[in-house]
This record gives C-alpha cells, sequence and structure tokens, in this order.
C-alpha cells in the first residue's frame, strides 16, 4: 500500500505517563511497515526532555531552580551541546540508551524541563527538522510519540511540512501503569507482595505527580481531545473510518497483553492512513 501524499501523514501518540503508548507506538510502526508496506519513521519527542535534563545535570544545573534550568536552556553553546547528545543518543544501543534516560530521576527531571518554554521551543525546532528529513527522504508516515501532541501536530502541519492525520491520547489507570511497568501485570495490586506493592505505590505516586505538573505546565499542557470518541483497549467497538482528521482517547486500563493493547491500534490507524490515502 502506497501514499500519494506530497507530505508525510502524521500519526500522534500523545498522553499520560506509562499508558502504554510507547509500546503502542513501536508495534504500530512494526505493523504499518511489516504488514501495509508503509515507509515509517518514529520520532520520540518525549526523548529530547530527557536528553535536556542529562544535559542539564552535567552542566550541574539545579534542577528545583526554575531561573537556573532557564539560564542553562537559553545559551546556544548548551544547546549545541544537547543536539549532539540527541544524535549520541540515536546512535546507542538500548541498554545504553535506556541505562542514561529511562531512570527514574531522569523521568521525574522531565516534567521540570518540559514545563520551561525554551525547553518546548527547543524540542519544536528538532521536530521541525526531523520533519523536513522525513519528507526529503520519502517517508510516508511520521509517528510521534511524546506529550501535548495535539497543538505541536496542527503547528507542524500549519507549516506546511506534513498532514496532520490521526491524534491518539493515552490514559490509564496510575496502578496498572505501575504493575506493569515494574513487571507484574498479571499480579492484582492487592496480591503482591509487601515489597512490590510499596515499590508500586512509589512509582503510582511519581505517574500523579507527573502527570498534574504535565497537565498545569504554562506551555503545551496536556489535555484529552474535545469531543473525540473514548475506546477501551482490547476493544475498539464504535471505530469508524473518517477521511477527516481522526483524534481519540485511548484507555489502556485493563488487563491483557502487549499484541491484545497494541494490534487493535495499529488495524485502526493502519484503516485511517488507507482512508486518507485514497482520497
Amino acid at each position: 500500500m502506497k501514499t500519494h501524499s506530497p507530505l508525510p501523514f502524521l500519526v500522534t501518540f500523545d498522553g499520560e505517563a506509562r499508558s502504554g503508548k510507547g509500546t503502542i507506538v513501536q508495534a504500530t510502526k512494526d505493523y504499518l511497515r511489516d504488514e501495509c508496506g508503509y515507509k515509517v519513521m518514529l520520532i520520540d519527542a518525549g526523548q529530547v526532555f530527557r536528553v535536556l535534563v542529562v544535559g542539564a545535570t552535567n552542566a550541574g544545573v539545579d534542577m528545583e531552580d526554575a531561573e537556573s534550568i532557564d539560564t542553562f536552556l537559553g545559551k546556544a553553546t548548551e544547546a549545541e551541546k544537547c543536539v549532539q547528545l540527541v544524535k549520541d543518543v540515536y546512535h546507542m544501543n538500548k541498554e545504553e540508551r535506556d541505562a542514561l534516560l529511562y531512570t527514574n530521576e531522569v523521568g521525574a527531571n522531565s516534567a521540570k524541563i518540559g514545563a520551561r518554554p525554551l525547553s518546548q521551543a527547543f524540542k519544536d525546532e528538532l521536530l521541525k527538522k526531523w520533519l523536513r528529513d522525513a519528507r526529503a527522504e520519502g517517508y510516508e508516515v511520521v509517528l510521534l510519540d511524546g506529550r501535548s501532541l495535539e497543538a505541536v501536530g496542527q503547528m507542524l502541519e500549519g507549516e506546511g511540512l506534513c498532514r496532520f492525520v490521526i491524534g491518539l491520547y493515552f490514559v490509564c489507570n496510575p496502578v496498572t501503569g505501575a504493575r506493569r511497568t515494574l513487571g507484574h501485570a498479571n499480579t492484582d495490586y492487592e496480591d503482591l507482595e509487601d515489597d512490590s506493592r510499596a515499590a508500586v505505590d512509589e512509582l503510582v505516586a511519581q505517574i500523579i505527580a507527573r502527570n498534574e505538573a504535565d497537565r498545569n505546565r504554562e506551555v503545551q499542557p496536556i489535555a484529552r481531545p474535545s469531543g473525540a470518541p473514548i475506546f477501551e483497549l482490547p476493544s475498539v467497538d464504535g471505530y469508524k473510518k473518517t477521511t477527516n482528521r481522526f483524534m481519540a482517547t485511548i484507555d489502556t486500563s485493563a488487563k491483557m497483553t502487549k499484541k491484545e493493547m497494541s494490534l487493535p491500534v495499529a488495524t485502526v490507524v493502519a484503516a485511517q492512513l488507507a482512508a486518507y490515502s485514497s482520497n
């Protein structure tokens, strides 16, 4: 299946912390490439903020001091170092990348970085560059993983860099998200050992704090798409194709396997892209 659009289709995977969207977006990329024949690029916008945290930490920035963060973000030399770090991270193997970026401390501090307007501007400029590269290199579909992406998608489309066709917003019960993250997906909270339950409780508190910070930040706060349908996975009952931009909230709170969580989303995205391609 091929698209004749001169611009890549943009599909955004937005939403709350630990909602499973990272797992789902990767599975969707594989499905669109392997089952549908699209040339697909996956961009992790949230990773940009984690890179900024690492750069700020290396520069000795106090992550509790907003003024110190802004001073760091405003320095052109530090911005150049962070752009290089983004490139370096891209070429790391998964184990090295995870050890650098996906710690609890980096995750918590990425919310503080993301709350600063200059960090959003830094991220947006990188996205523009990557969308230009995607078009030049013949990518038909770009999957964008991050937070607060409805406005970003509209901005990127408005600048003539893509066709923003699908926006998905993921939510999940924090206890479910924490259990999955810590490897307890198949064990109910009440049945966990005391140490495991304490670890889940700690991560739940972090998830709630992160989502609250992202909802209340001044620049690009996260928000569900207004008036969009809600699908409680693994069901997508009620889904109907449209040739307009498709927006939806996806609830991943039910107990299910990764395949049961990912395949319904991948097939909906594929069906929508087929509708747009034939339009």
